[in-house]
């Protein structure tokens, strides 16, 4: 029983944890909390059904173009946003970000209306039983993807000079200008990736929950996933997605399934409260 939840829960807390590493990219490169990022997860999967069913290619084919398109809606709002208000109060960008998600978030709800829609699964939803565990092979496919793309951010970051130069921006951006780094580049790199994760959190995890405009609530939990791990660690975005997924999955075994989605906002008041900086975080001091 507890192997089996365990399983379980990793195909959710693999999905926490691609919502996390975007809000957390976010705010260590630009010093915004991305209160849109939900919207940006939903409308990312909707790009894969106008891409079916407006332009009439197959799934492959229509996740490519919705990946590509997210890629491009990242560099537009760094662009049009971001860049005009990089000297704006924390305020106001915060606002911007808000008034972003809600855009998408209702222009979805009028061009493809506010029912739900059936969503593929990249492979079949039917379990099946392997080692007296019962496995869901599209929830593999889930986890799989998640883990290919965990290792390729890894290499993006330890193996590259962009990679590299965006911890550097990230964790000091005056310093980093000062060695060479273009600070401006960099920012609308972590955009694009921030949004092209988006999409990708989007496609895994629409078959599993009701595709409609309001499915970016579950931004909540990344967020929840960010702030557990450390708003300003990588690592811990990721460890705290997992171990978001795994709390839930034992609280609803265990306790009440109507307290499983209640688990994330009782784990971020209890972090606020006892350890704001995260399991992987650090207190930061700074001199006013």
């Amino acid at each position: 029983m507890l192997a089996q939840l365990l399983v379980s829960s990793l195909t959710a807390g693999a999905v926490y944890a691609l919502i996390a590493l975007g809000f957390v990219l976010l705010h260590n490169g630009t010093g915004v909390v991305h209160f849109g990022y939900g919207d940006q997860v939903t409308f990312g999967a909707y790009l894969v059904l106008i891409a079916q069913n407006f332009v009439g290619v197959p799934f492959s084919a229509a996740i490519m173009m919705a990946l590509l398109a997210s890629m491009a809606l990242g560099a537009a709002i760094y662009a049009v946003f971001m860049v005009p208000l990089r000297n704006a109060s924390l305020l106001a960008r915060l606002i911007a970000t808000l008034a972003i998600g809600t855009a998408l978030r209702e222009w979805l709800r009028a061009f493809m209306g506010p029912n739900a829609w059936p969503f593929p699964f990249l492979l079949s939803p039917a379990p099946v039983e392997v080692g007296g565990l019962m496995l869901v092979p599209a929830n593999l496919a889930i986890i799989g993807v998640v883990l290919v793309i965990l290792a390729g951010l890894y290499l993006f970051f330890e193996k590259t000079l962009q990679g590299k130069a965006i911890l550097a921006a990230c964790e000091n951006r005056t310093g980093a200008s000062l060695i060479g780094v273009r600070v401006s580049r960099v920012f609308l790199v972590i955009w694009v990736v921030a949004s092209l994760l988006a999409t990708v959190a989007g496609i895994l995890v629409a078959p599993l929950l009701t595709l409609s405009p309001d499915m970016g609530l579950i931004a909540i939990k990344g967020f929840t996933a960010a702030v557990l791990g450390g708003f300003s660690s990588l690592p811990g975005a990721v460890v705290g997605g997992l171990l978001l997924g795994v709390l839930e999955a034992l609280t609803g075994a265990y306790i009440s399934t109507a307290l499983k989605d209640m688990i994330s906002y009782a784990i971020l008041i209890a972090v606020i409260l006892v350890r704001p900086q995260g399991l992987f975080g650090g207190l930061a001091l700074k001199k006013v």
